[in-house]
């Protein structure tokens, strides 16, 4: 066997986890680590709805984004330079802020989109975005800068559900009840020193345990312990993958493409169509974008608001038609396309493919809906939709195409209802202090 074809398990959680079978390249690394092997992380380790339901009902720690792409970055000018490239404006960002951030190209749509911690008045960590320093070398080095590559240096668990606050609080031995929404604080875990983020993709109640790589294993097993009593559910990537969408956070990779990582699609959304790509106001994050500043795609965006634009919003699709889907994948005549009970995985690509499908009104095809998902709590099949502005309303039937092209495709009914699918207990609104505080 040659030295690339061997794989491994995760540096960044233990590798004596007997219930784990089935192993998969983690999201966002498809480069062999420095000595040539592959990191690989958990497919599942229990059943979907048992996992999935954690984010309403307990928590779930979830490593399968490790290593991420990652920079830590010095030098306060990172803030021009980005206000230069993204969508965002940083004029007012203190330390221990978190932001998400939106790099477009020149047509509007999203090349990447990723998230800026201040760390210190002049040390960031940029998360899911490119090497800064490649941005300020094409603007000529007008920035000063340094940035370095964290990413197998570095380690982070997600937390999500209403029991993730009291697992990290006994976990650290510190009070978190006054950390707002995208905010950050140190603490230590087991007398290493780590750092918490508010944040999630599930949408409710979440944070996120970050630290150095030579403490990982000690810091997650410790966090396993703690959550044994509060029902801490392992997260594997089958599930992981939904929690965006019941999250409403569309997604790179699930719910879009972006011209960076060219991917294979499926589904019956037109493989030329534009809508494969989204730009911010298509996902009805319009909210995030300052216009008062100069920005790669300004103009494009201020064109696209002005005149008749989408907005992100979700799609429940009619549970008749579903059943008429799945009952003519077995109709020699029909042979719909097969409608997986849980989503649309691609279980040889993991995220490299993607499945988008056409979203109609009567004749004219007004967007496209992607992340299809089962949701273990209502039960309803739901996505992601970028649908005409004269669509999103709430209770608004409309029409998804389903199967892919040259295949005996079929409507299916669906009704409209806007951001976000979760509505309470929501993280960023989620108050804390109905949770008791610690005592220690």
């Amino acid at each position: 066997m040659a030295k690339n074809d061997v794989v491994k398990f995760s540096p960044h959680i233990p590798n004596n986890i007997p219930e784990v079978k089935l192993l998969v390249a983690p999201e966002g690394n498809w480069h062999p680590d420095s000595d040539g092997t592959w990191p690989l992380h958990p497919f599942a380790y229990d059943r979907w709805e048992k996992e999935e339901l954690s984010w309403y009902d307990t928590s779930y720690i979830h490593a399968g984004l490790n290593p991420f792409l990652e920079y830590k970055v010095k030098g306060v000018e990172l803030l021009d330079l980005m206000e230069c490239i993204s969508v965002n404006t940083f004029r007012k960002f203190p330390v221990g802020k978190a932001r998400h951030t939106i790099i477009c190209g020149e047509d509007g749509k999203i090349i990447i989109d990723g998230i800026i911690i201040r760390r210190s008045e002049d040390e960031f960590i940029c998360a899911c975005l490119p090497d800064p320093a490649m941005f300020n070398e094409q603007m000529g080095n007008r920035f000063n800068i340094q940035s370095e590559y964290a990413g197998e240096k570095h380690f982070f668990y997600q937390f999500c559900g209403p029991k993730s606050l009291q697992i990290i609080e006994e976990a650290c031995r510190k009070d978190l009840h006054d950390l707002k929404f995208m905010y950050t604080a140190d603490a230590e875990i087991c007398g290493k020193k780590v750092w918490i983020l508010r944040t999630g993709m599930a949408g409710t109640l979440g944070y996120e345990v970050h630290g150095e790589i030579e403490d990982a294993h000690e810091v997650y097993e410790k966090l396993l312990e703690v959550g044994e009593k509060y029902g801490l559910q392992k997260l594997g990537r089958y599930a992981y993958i939904n929690a965006h969408c019941e999250g409403s956070i569309p997604q790179i990779a699930e719910h879009f493409a972006t011209p960076m990582d060219p991917v294979v699609l499926s589904g019956s959304l037109p493989r030329d169509s534009e809508l494969k790509f989204r730009s911010p106001i298509d996902l009805g994050w319009d909210n995030l974008v300052r216009f008062d500043h100069e920005f790669v795609g300004k103009a494009a965006l201020e064109k696209e608001l002005a005149g008749p634009h989408r907005t992100g919003v979700h799609l429940i699709w009619n549970k008749e038609d579903i059943l008429k889907v799945m009952a003519g994948t077995m109709d020699p005549e029909k042979r719909y396309d097969t409608m997986d009970m849980v989503c649309d995985y691609d279980y040889i690509r993991n995220n490299a493919g993607m499945h988008i499908d056409a979203v109609y009104a009567g004749d004219e095809m007004i967007g496209a809906s992607s992340g299809r998902m089962l949701s273990p709590k209502t039960r309803d099949m739901i996505s992601i939709a970028s649908i005409s502005t004269d669509y999103a309303k709430e209770g608004q039937e409309v029409e998804v195409l389903w199967g892919n092209p040259g295949t005996n495709q079929v409507r299916v009914r669906a009704t409209v209802t806007l951001f976000p699918y979760i509505k309470e207990g929501r993280n960023e609104n989620f108050d804390t202090e109905t949770i008791p505080h610690p005592v220690f």
